[in-house]
């Protein structure tokens, strides 16, 4: 799942747009969960473009906060961290 500071008429609109199989959530307007990872911009009030691997009991496995919110972390990335928690 994707969380992110912007509404849910905008992220339904990104989401149809790319047809993403996965939920979209919206921590808008209070950022409590982009707090409470250590992800918010405080800034732009906005998240830092991040990623997260969660397992089965809550645990976060993975953390990845990127240098800027225009980097992405590569698939074979993030697929490698999975493969290393399995």
């Amino acid at each position: 799942m994707g969380i992110s500071a912007d509404q849910r008429f905008s992220q339904k609109a990104f989401s149809d747009f790319l047809k993403l199989n996965f939920p979209l959530l919206s921590d808008h307007p209070d950022l409590k969960t982009i707090q409470a990872y250590g992800v918010l911009n405080e800034e732009g009030r906005t998240a830092k473009r991040s990623y997260f691997i969660i397992d089965k009991q809550g645990v976060i496995r993975f953390k990845m906060v990127m240098p800027s919110n225009r980097d992405l972390l590569p698939n074979d990335e993030l697929l490698a961290e999975l493969k290393k928690i399995k």
